[in-house]
């Protein structure tokens, strides 16, 4: 091992560090007021406040040089041996303790989303979890799963009265029907016949988390993998978007298994076993190429330019393969070939019938033509605005595509300054990130294994397939939300790195050190501790959320108790300023005991001749409008 590598990464991540913590930390200092030398210890910075106090404990911890312990437990021994096994060396311990690792990594998981859920958000202890959907794109997704659950692609559009349920990131032309791609919608429904759609979010992170713990096996070792595999489980991100009804949990969940697959893969074509035979190593083959195919047309069929971004990496590397074995190991060449073409055949397939049942063409995706009917300058590119001037009718949504702004290379460089702190804060920490992130860049040359650099490559790749997008994304961050878990793998290898290298160079209370770097990380994240933290990152992205939801609840509970059990309709007068809260959500066949609309139904239509045509289209229910500004249900007679 390369012991100046790795304290270069080391020293150059300090650096970085220090230069986010003083400038944040000379600031908070220059806005006390007070007594400056106590105050400083309250209400902290949760991205530097307590790293600063860690650097400052760094030379001390270097300079000791006394162990920790003379003689560490047996059971410890045994510990720290089954940390450092990993699947290319034969293991001593069998299966069991495989499982065992799994499931804790499992349960830690789900403890976290089922925390989440059960916060008590409201005045009256309402939970998280008891709230329905907050953002539009969640409320399009569930309208997705319902369509499935009737067994339908897609439905009619109203035949006199469209317009009074167009439904923000739904189509409504002729086809009533989700814009986004079919996969998250195949996901939910199961879960949404069963009661509980949520549920699926929550199943869908535990896998990821395990995911994640074998794939840092397989690039190094059992403790590599157990560390990722509970940073993914404690991230904040994570399990906050775990209760969220978004696309990101199954596309993770397809990128784990095509990622772990994908390096078993590679370790069969790298070693292949003598005493295997050659039928079974071929089929061995076309099992770990199906299944990483299989997980990859997944995540396409879910979020296709993320599948496309962290595949990219991978993808090169198949060709390269393929490019160099061709010849001489034809039959092997082929299996590998299918067993990614297949899968993707298969996707490309199913995206054709879905779009042939939402916009009439199997090749023109809904997620396409809502843009271009409703927010045109939201396209994908640069100077998205100026191209979009064109395109601007009057189904256009001025209120929503109106928060587009024109892509420059200024803002393009500035968003993806963005996306890179954020995933940094939601997924660990700014400071552990940057600090074990240089670690592992200067030091993981030839120290590890050669197929981390596709991790990297796959980071950088997914942040590349966004930079032409002018939104950087819920905070800040969404559409590089998938990086999270590899940053939790990067990370881990570099604890590995950093402990290897302090037992070498004899410096044991530097160990410890890296825990605490971690273990701040993570409580700062998770927990709040009055007075010196009054609130942590996962509540504060939980109370942003639940602004949202707390409002819809409000909206439910209304309508649930002063309309049923009658048939009603629900003319909603929104709020333009408020277009991220939009009230209009109804099962697909809008044959609900309480339906929501527009009031009025669309720019040229007033709201007397809404009325009129509701009052036509649905002469069996009763009439009602909502004002969202004032929050008066009154009856329309």
């Amino acid at each position: 091992m390369s012991v100046r590598r790795v304290m270069i990464g080391f020293a150059i991540g300090i650096a970085l560090s220090l230069a986010f913590i003083v400038p944040a930390e000379i600031a908070r200092w220059n806005a006390l007021t007070g007594e400056p030398g106590t105050a400083w210890l309250f209400d902290m910075n949760v991205d530097t406040t307590p790293f600063a106090l860690l650097v400052i404990l760094t030379p001390l911890m270097w300079v000791l040089r006394q162990p920790l312990m003379s003689r560490p437990p047996r059971f410890v021994l045994q510990f720290i041996n089954w940390l450092v096994e990993s699947p290319r060396s034969k293991p001593n311990h069998g299966m069991l303790h495989l499982i065992l690792a799994a499931g804790f990594v499992a349960c830690v998981s789900l403890v976290s989303c089922l925390r989440v859920a059960g916060t008590p958000v409201t005045a009256d202890g309402v939970a998280f979890g008891a709230l329905p959907p907050a953002f539009h794109d969640e409320y399009s997704y569930l309208f997705q799963a319902e369509t499935i659950a009737a067994g339908r692609l897609s439905f009619a559009s109203h035949p006199t009265a469209a317009r009074i349920f167009d439904q923000m990131h739904v189509l409504n032309e002729g086809h009533f029907a989700s814009r986004y791609f079919p996969g998250t919608g195949i996901w939910l429904t199961p879960f949404l016949m069963l009661g509980n759609p949520f549920a699926g979010q929550w199943l869908a992170t535990v896998c990821v988390c395990v995911f994640v713990f074998l794939i840092g096996r397989e690039l190094s070792c059992n403790g590599v993998g157990l560390l990722a595999g509970i940073l993914a489980a404690l991230s904040p991100g994570l399990v906050l978007f775990g209760n969220l009804l978004l696309a990101h949990q199954p596309t993770l969940l397809g990128l784990g298994l095509f990622i772990y697959a994908f390096l078993r893969l590679q370790r069969l074509l790298d070693e292949p076993a003598a005493d295997l035979p050659r039928v079974r190593y071929i089929a061995a083959i076309a099992v770990a190429a199906g299944l990483s195919g299989f997980g990859l047309a997944f995540a396409m069929l879910c979020r296709p330019m993320t599948a496309a971004g962290v595949g990219f990496p991978f993808g090169v590397w198949v060709a390269a393969w393929l490019i160099r074995h061709a010849r001489r190991q034809s039959r092997v060449s082929a299996v590998l070939f299918g067993g990614f073409a297949i899968p993707l055949t298969v996707g490309f397939g199913i995206v054709a019938v879905y779009n042939a049942s939402t916009t009439g063409s199997a090749f023109t995706t809904p997620y396409y033509l809502y843009t271009e009917l409703f927010t045109p300058g939201h396209m994908f590119g640069f100077d998205n605005v100026e191209r979009a001037r064109p395109l601007i009718s009057d189904r256009t949504l001025h209120s929503y595509n109106d928060l587009a702004v024109n892509l420059n290379a200024e803002l393009a460089i500035q968003n993806v300054g963005h996306r890179f702190l954020a995933s940094w804060q939601w997924t660990l920490g700014l400071v552990a990130c940057v600090l074990l992130g240089s670690v592992f860049l200067v030091g993981a040359w030839r120290n590890l294994d050669r197929r981390w650099w596709l991790i990297v490559g796959a980071i950088v790749s997914l942040h590349a397939v966004h930079v032409p997008y002018w939104f950087d994304g819920i905070f800040h961050w969404h559409y590089v939300f998938e990086s999270g878990i590899l940053w939790c793998l990067i990370v881990s290898a570099a604890v590995q790195l950093l402990c290897s290298v302090f037992r070498k160079l004899e410096r044991p209370w530097m160990i410890p050190w890296i825990g605490l770097l971690v273990a701040a990380s993570i409580t700062t994240n998770n927990l709040a501790i009055p007075p010196f933290q009054g609130v942590s990152r996962l509540n504060a992205g939980i109370n942003q959320v639940a602004f949202s939801r707390i409002r819809y609840f409000n909206f439910r509970q209304l309508l649930e108790q002063q309309l049923s059990p009658s048939p009603a309709l629900v003319l909603v007068r929104h709020l333009e300023s408020e277009r991220h809260i939009d009230y209009v959500s109804n099962h697909p066949s809008l044959n609900g005991p309480i339906l929501i609309g527009r009031l009025p139904a669309d720019a040229r239509t007033s709201e007397e001749d809404t009325v009129r045509l509701a009052a036509k289209a649905f002469p069996d229910r009763r009439l009602f409008s909502f004002d969202a500004a004032s929050g008066r249900l009154d009856r329309i007679r």
